[in-house]
């Protein structure tokens, strides 16, 4: 579910998490799985703990909007490309797929978001979560 909530200094990341952990509680507790937040002009930004990747038209795009730029995203972007755009929840029903990265799950297909659904199966999101999972482990 989208919910309008900005982090503080979003490009860092820092331990104050209680807004993002508290939206994620409240949307669970409506029974949906996740939060995705938009900022207050409305804009897609990303999720509680992880970043937001869409599909248009064969091409990756990443919101173009204050997020911490997370390793898996920036991974992907540079294979994948950098394309930022703007876009609203309203704007969903031109997207073709969306997918959530994180270093610890990967990348996730997105089903739906509110009442857009989303191609879970997209070929390119199965293609990014393969390129994902053949990326090497970092030695400790």
């Amino acid at each position: 579910a989208t919910v309008t909530y900005e982090r503080d200094l979003p490009h860092v990341k820092h331990v104050g998490l209680f807004g993002a952990v508290h939206h994620l509680r409240a949307v669970r507790r409506a029974g949906h799985d996740d939060a995705l937040f938009v900022d207050r002009a409305g804009t897609l930004s990303e999720g509680a703990t992880w970043n937001l990747g869409l599909v248009r038209d064969d091409q990756v795009l990443w919101p173009d909007a204050d997020v911490l730029p997370g390793i898996t995203m920036r991974l992907l972007a540079d294979e994948f490309g950098h394309t930022a755009v703007r876009l609203t929840p309203a704007d969903l029903t031109g997207v073709d797929a969306a997918f959530a990265t994180n270093a610890v799950t990967g990348v996730r297909p997105i089903a739906r978001i509110d009442d857009a659904p989303l191609a879970a199966d997209h070929p390119l999101v199965a293609r990014l979560a393969h390129h994902h999972d053949q990326l090497p482990d970092e030695a400790l």
